[in-house]
């Protein structure tokens, strides 16, 4: 897969495409598997993988998907270094209830924490969603110590609208390298965030860009031009919508979920599929889906 260099992430180069981690600690699916499926779809070059510390069956196992997603490195053949790993903090696990704390204190500690958890430095570090009673500014100053204190080389931000990203930026001194939104063909919202990315070389990560769970499955049937334009090109509506992601700008990096090696191979086809003007034109102009799956 071919991979490339955001200018806010020098000398590193990021693939196309990532792997969201969340799926095996979450819904009954099996984390024996997701060693070997992750390891797959490294080879593959999907070599970046997404995780959170708040990632877990439950809140008694928070940090699981942390856990899991270390040892999936430490394992690795081609080594540490070759896996951009991201996490993100900010969100507690109490019952049933995810309460957001992005006070200075508890994002340097919780850092610390995924470093332990992981049994590595993290290439990246986001606060996952904003708790907006909180100060912005203050956590963004305490990300910029995260990065200081070498408890990740990047730092960046999550579920973010186009106000906070640029005062996110500002407060940083134009140093934050990484947005993950939410984008898919279901969920289209914050275009401007994505476009603020593309004009200062910030990666974007789409988390859910197959409009997750059971919209995944479906999204021929629920996106009907996806399917149609897949028929051109001998491939699914799902690689049409990956490939579809990617005609969007230089930051796009989806970072779809798969637990199974057939859907990673399924998902690495879509970067060698080339649109046309006219089916990225068809493509935008459908309808998109309900709202967020995860509203704000």
């Amino acid at each position: 897969m071919r991979s490339y260099t955001h200018p806010q992430l020098p000398h590193q180069e990021l693939p196309l495409i990532g792997v969201g981690a969340m799926p095996f600690s979450h819904g009954g699916k099996k984390s024996k598997d997701a060693i070997a499926v992750w390891h797959h779809a490294f080879d593959l070059g999907m070599n970046l993988i997404n995780t959170a510390d708040c990632y877990a069956p439950s809140a008694q196992e928070f940090g699981h998907n942390e856990r899991l997603v270390g040892k999936a490195v430490h394992e690795y053949s081609r080594g540490r270094d070759s896996v951009f790993v991201v996490t993100k903090n900010g969100i507690q696990r109490k019952g049933s209830d995810w309460p957001r704390d992005n006070s200075p204190e508890y994002l340097l500690r919780a850092a610390e924490e995924s470093n332990e958890r992981l049994g590595f430095m993290p290439d990246a570090i986001l606060i996952h969603r904003l708790n907006r009673e909180q100060s912005l500014a203050a956590a963004i100053e305490a990300m910029c110590e995260v990065r200081e204190r070498g408890l990740a080389k990047y730092i960046g931000v999550s579920n973010v609208n186009r106000v906070e990203l640029e005062l996110a930026w500002e407060v940083s001194d134009g140093t934050i390298a990484i947005v993950e939104n939410e984008r898919s063909p279901r969920y289209r919202e914050f275009a401007d965030v994505l476009d603020f990315c593309n004009e200062k070389g910030l990666a974007y990560l789409a988390w859910s860009p197959l409009g997750g769970g059971n919209d995944a499955a479906k999204l021929g049937e629920l996106y009907p031009v996806f399917a149609e334009v897949g028929l051109a090109h001998n491939a699914t509506a799902q690689e049409i919508a990956l490939a579809w992601l990617l005609t969007q700008g230089s930051a796009m990096l989806p970072i779809p979920a798969f637990t199974r090696k057939e859907t990673a191979d399924s998902t690495v086809k879509s970067v060698s599929i080339n649109l046309s003007d006219a089916e990225i034109d068809l493509l935008t102009a459908s309808h998109t889906g309900n709202g967020s799956l995860y509203p704000d």
